[in-house]
C-alpha cells in the first residue's frame, strides 16, 4: 500500500519549516550578538599593538629523548629548567604575545645515531588558543624559527 504523494510532500515541507525557523533564529542571533559582545568586553591578551606578557603552558613531545632543547623568544630562554627524561615535558613560562606575530627559535640536539625524529611543540597562552608545531630533525639536530600568531 502506497501513501498519498501530495500528503507526503506536505508533511516533508512542514518538517522542513519546523526545523528552519528555529535554526534561522539561532544563526541570526549569533551574528548580531557577536558584533555587540566584542565592543562591550575587554580586549583579549595580545590585542594591543604592544606585546603583552602572558602566562603560557609549553608542552614538548618527542619519540627519542633529546640531549638538549632550547626555545627562545628573542634572547630570552623559555625552557630554563627542562627535565628531558619524560615526554611530554610541560613547563610554564611568561611569553610576550603580540598581535603582529611572535617569532620563537627552537633548537634541539640528539645523541649521534638517533634517527630523524619529530619534535612537537604546543604553546597555550592563558586566554588564547593553543598553537601546535611539529618539526623533524635532520642529522640528530633541529634548528627552526617558528612564527606564531594569535
Amino acid at each position: 500500500m502506497r501513501g498519498f504523494p501530495p500528503l507526503q510532500i506536505f508533511l516533508l515541507g512542514l518538517a522542513f519549516g519546523l526545523l528552519a525557523v528555529p535554526l534561522y533564529q539561532l544563526t541570526g542571533q549569533s551574528q548580531s550578538m557577536s558584533g555587540d559582545a566584542t565592543t562591550d568586553e575587554a580586549a583579549p591578551a595580545g590585542s594591543s599593538s604592544k606585546p603583552d606578557k602572558v602566562e603560557t603552558l609549553i608542552r614538548l613531545r618527542y619519540a627519542h629523548q633529546p640531549k638538549s632543547v632550547s626555545l627562545k623568544q628573542g634572547d630570552r630562554e623559555l625552557l630554563k629548567v627542562a627535565d628531558l627524561a619524560a615526554s611530554p615535558l610541560e613547563i610554564s613560562a611568561d611569553l610576550m604575545v603580540s598581535k603582529d606575530g611572535n617569532e620563537l627559535t627552537l633548537q634541539a640536539t640528539w645523541p649521534m645515531g638517533t634517527p630523524d625524529t619529530a619534535l612537537t611543540l604546543e604553546i597555550e597562552p592563558d586566554g588564547l588558543d593553543a598553537r601546535t608545531e611539529t618539526r623533524w630533525s635532520a642529522d640528530a639536530a633541529l634548528d627552526e624559527i617558528l612564527t606564531l600568531t594569535w
